[in-house]
């Protein structure tokens, strides 16, 4: 007994807390690599929003030139990358740079619903655990631990669930039907 409370309650609602930070700390941990992977891949480049395009540190346009279903792809003209002094540090390719861009950003790509789903097992793991000594040890001092446990284990459900109740990006709002025409569907032929 530690107080009012039994030891193997305490216990377990400890370890449900443990499994509820390891799953925020999991969750954070992959965002911030998935960043940090994406500033390794632009290299000093910058992405324009409002053009849909990306700037090289030489201040030259990438523009689109096609994509997939989870990428777009930029590039910027031979003729330009190849007389640039910049080239050797920049890129091997002859044809010009290119930029590969996740049209589904953290949470929305695979590794990111990889890892969040990773994370919301530990979550459900961390609720299984609490109802479970719940059951168990029904005493009133125990039950308010338990209700402290599951108020804590649904807000961080709550929290890592919030990609699934927003809108993806890119997706269309209700009564806009696609685009009149596809400004990717063009094909961009080398100088």
């Amino acid at each position: 007994m530690i107080g009012p409370f039994t030891t193997e309650a305490v216990l377990a609602y400890g370890y449900a807390a443990a499994l509820l930070a390891a799953a925020a700390g999991l969750d954070r941990l992959a965002r911030h690599v998935a960043g940090r992977s994406e500033r390794h891949r632009t290299g000093g480049f910058t992405y324009q929003p409002e053009r849909d395009a990306w700037v090289c540190p030489a201040d030259q346009t990438l523009w689109p030139v096609g994509q997939d279903r989870h990428h777009r792809f930029y590039r910027a003209r031979p003729s330009v990358c190849n007389a640039c002094p910049r080239k050797p540090d920049c890129t091997p390719s002859r044809r010009g740079r290119e930029i590969v861009r996740a049209l589904r950003p953290w949470p929305h790509s695979e590794a990111g619903r990889f890892h969040r789903g990773l994370a919301l097992v530990l979550v459900v793991l961390a609720a299984s655990l609490t109802l479970i000594e719940a059951v168990r040890h029904p005493a009133w001092p125990d039950l308010a631990l338990a209700a402290a446990a599951l108020a804590a284990t649904a807000i961080t459900g709550w929290w890592l669930t919030g990609h699934l109740r927003g809108t993806p990006a890119a997706f269309p709002e209700p009564g806009q039907g696609p685009p009149s025409r596809d400004r990717y569907t063009t094909v961009w032929r080398p100088e």
